[in-house]
């Protein structure tokens, strides 16, 4: 498909998120939190949708959340954003994404403190991982934004960790979100989920449904 005023290729987009989909950010920070506060959390493992991740921390370490937000903040100015793991999968998602010829959009969240440190902190994690985008978003309100910046039809696929993100993106684009379930987020009950094996699939077919529809 081509752009009717300037000839250029119109691809297809596939959006994903980075923290906890991409990476294991839920046990880097909870690791970080453990040594910060200096005790373990009474829970280990997956939180439900009675809860945020912010809300399961508090309660799982018998904190506050102006607690929570100065280990937030802490985690953040160590550049431990650089050291998350990476789940197994993932790379391969993103390299499938581009290689069945549509862009990855990384999207993301804008921290509750913005810091000069966390772009760069993101775009080295992207490059140490050799994860090559066409666009990137940091915002609160990250699919509107998106919405706002694209046109909504090339938008094939969305796949994010965070059940309220989800719900954001399918009323940005209706049908086209996923969860992709981990370790921590195993309790929360959604109708459409996937792991970061088959979101590749997804993804891979949503692209080529699209240029098989517009080319």
């Amino acid at each position: 498909m081509l752009c009717s005023s300037c000839s250029a290729v119109v691809k297809p987009i596939v959006a994903v998120d980075i923290d906890g989909t991409l990476g294991d950010y839920h046990g880097s920070f909870m690791y970080f939190a453990e040594r910060y506060i200096g005790r373990r959390p009474s829970r280990q493992r997956s939180y439900d949708n009675l809860y945020r991740f912010s809300d399961w921390v508090c309660e799982s370490f018998s904190i506050d959340l102006q607690t929570y937000r100065a280990i937030k903040l802490a985690y953040r100015q160590g550049a431990n954003k650089r050291f998350m793991p990476i789940f197994m999968g993932a790379q391969a998602l993103c390299w499938s994404i581009r290689d069945a010829g549509a862009e990855l959009w990384i999207t993301t969240t804008r921290p509750y403190l913005s810091l000069d440190n966390v772009v760069p902190d993101t775009v080295a994690w992207l490059d140490r991982h050799e994860i090559v985008y066409d666009g990137m978003l940091f915002d609160d309100d990250k699919y509107q934004k998106l919405l706002a910046q694209v046109d909504p039809g090339r938008v094939v696929a969305i796949f994010d960790d965070t059940y309220e993100l989800c719900q954001a993106a399918e009323s940005a684009f209706p049908g086209r979100s996923w969860m992709v379930m981990n370790a921590w987020n195993q309790g929360i009950r959604t109708n459409k989920t996937c792991d970061i094996d088959s979101a590749a699939d997804i993804a891979r077919n949503a692209t080529l449904t699209w240029k098989g529809m517009n080319d």
